[in-house]
């Protein structure tokens, strides 16, 4: 019998990514980690997408990519909400306790992420 594999969304994949790395960070670097994913998130790649859509208005698929870019934009700022917390919540916590997170703290931490920062944008 063959394996199945779950597959993923892209966000979900950056999401549990971050977790793992930021749960192996000292409460310092988390932090940083937190605040520099967040900026490149929520304002680095939607300023990017802007920009393209100023080049692309005079084309004349600019409707069409302007409403795949706005949805990009809102994937994107949501995502950035997402590592930043992942970021806050690290630092604590790594400040707090000096061991390293769990398999099972870590899936729970990117899943409450998630839903805080839907809840959030």
């Amino acid at each position: 019998m063959r394996r199945r594999y779950r597959r993923r969304s892209n966000g979900s994949a950056i999401v549990s990514d971050s977790v793992y790395i930021a749960a192996r960070l000292p409460w310092w670097a988390a932090i940083f980690f937190g605040l520099i994913s967040f900026l490149i998130f929520y304002f680095g790649f939607p300023a990017f997408l802007e920009s393209k859509i100023s080049e692309m208005n005079s084309s004349a698929f600019s409707q069409a990519f302007d409403s795949i870019f706005m949805r990009r934009i809102h994937w994107f700022e949501w995502l950035g909400i997402a590592c930043g917390l992942i970021g806050v919540f690290f630092g604590v916590r790594n400040y707090a306790v000096s061991s390293h997170a769990g398999y099972e703290e870590r899936g729970l931490v990117a899943f409450l992420a998630k839903i805080v920062s839907r809840n959030i944008d």
